[in-house]
């Protein structure tokens, strides 16, 4: 039985929009760029790139969308019917925890990534002690036997069907397809600057901090932001 987990509160949403925005176009004029949304959820996203890109199309498995107003495409994130090559900026927004295949997934990115396009994803860390979907601590520590009793003795619901990773393991991944930018660890010197507040303003010490530290700390925060260009393209 699918089991969404789309967060679809206005206020959140649009501001996750407006951080995502920014940090795009660090990377690429927006207005001249055509935009694929990898689980599209809400919508909110979708209504603010539409207004700035040369085109939007989000895309699901499901239709959960509060706004509309773009191109939806309901579809598998595994077999995407375009073309190849067709887009500057791909987002993948807390999207590859929630699938099993995650090698074909990078494969169909890379597939619709034109040669000099980036991939904006993110992803949380199995390290972080309170997992961020059902709000139950420690339990992507857990195996998955455990994680899924934890899970209905908690009612949250039957089994545990994320898989959240270690950042060797999420980088390594993402390394076998794409050269990959951290921009968590930018975002960290000045989280202001992108609208992050709570457990990143207390990490933005790290600013201070020596190059072997800043590699260690990266290993404990909640979630990564990772920007993915082609190894073809330099």
């Amino acid at each position: 039985m699918f089991r969404s987990y789309a967060a679809l509160d206005k206020s959140s949403r649009i501001s996750k929009a407006e951080k995502i925005a920014k940090i795009l176009s660090k990377y690429k004029n927006i207005k001249k760029c055509r935009i694929l949304d990898i689980g599209c959820g809400s919508g909110y996203l979708g209504w603010l790139l539409q207004k700035k890109s040369k085109q939007y199309i989000g895309m699901d498995f499901v239709d959960e969308r509060k706004v509309k107003g773009f191109t939806f495409l309901r579809t598998d994130a595994l077999n995407v019917p375009l073309k190849d090559g067709s887009f500057d900026i791909i987002v993948c927004n807390h999207v590859i925890e929630h699938v099993a295949n995650q090698k074909r997934l990078l494969e169909e990115i890379s597939r619709l990534l034109k040669k000099d396009g980036i991939c904006y994803m993110t992803c949380p860390n199995r390290l972080w002690p309170m997992e961020p979907h059902l709000k139950l601590p420690f339990l992507s520590y857990l195996p998955k036997g455990l994680a899924d009793v934890y899970v209905r003795v908690m009612g949250k619901g039957k089994e545990y069907d994320i898989c959240p990773m270690t950042y060797p393991r999420f980088s390594k991944k993402l390394k076998a397809y794409f050269r990959l930018e951290n921009y968590t660890l930018e975002i960290l010197k000045n989280p202001k600057d992108y609208g992050f507040g709570g457990i990143y303003s207390v990490f933005s010490v790290s600013r201070y901090f020596p190059g072997f530290l800043l590699a260690l700390l990266n290993n404990f925060l909640p979630n990564w932001i990772v920007i993915l260009r082609k190894k073809s393209y330099t």
